[in-house]
């Protein structure tokens, strides 16, 4: 298991999805590129070699804004989430996300 599996490329804790947790029908998207072929974070995290979109001088460009700002209150909450991973680094924040 990777260490970072449950944290998403663009700051979505898949600690906290049911999915996620019982592996009923996702890996999480470092585990499950069939699912997630089409998330345009994903794809350009990996090109750029980033463990995550805070990473990127580009942060937060205007696919990021797009996705956070689409009323779906999930999305915005990565947002913060990913605001808290560039203060706190991603171990940290993990550890924080699976007490």
């Amino acid at each position: 298991m990777d260490k970072y599996e449950a944290l998403s490329y663009c700051g979505v804790y898949c600690g906290n999805c049911g999915n996620y947790k019982q592996n009923l029908n996702c890996l999480g998207c470092r585990n499950e590129p069939s699912m997630v072929d089409d998330c345009p974070t994903r794809t350009c995290a990996i090109e750029r070699k980033l463990l995550h979109c805070g990473e990127c001088d580009d942060f937060p460009c205007t696919v990021l804004n797009d996705f956070y700002n689409d009323g779906n209150p999930k999305r915005l909450a990565a947002f913060y989430n990913m605001r808290e991973i560039i203060e706190t680094g991603a171990d940290k924040w993990l550890a924080g996300q699976s007490e």
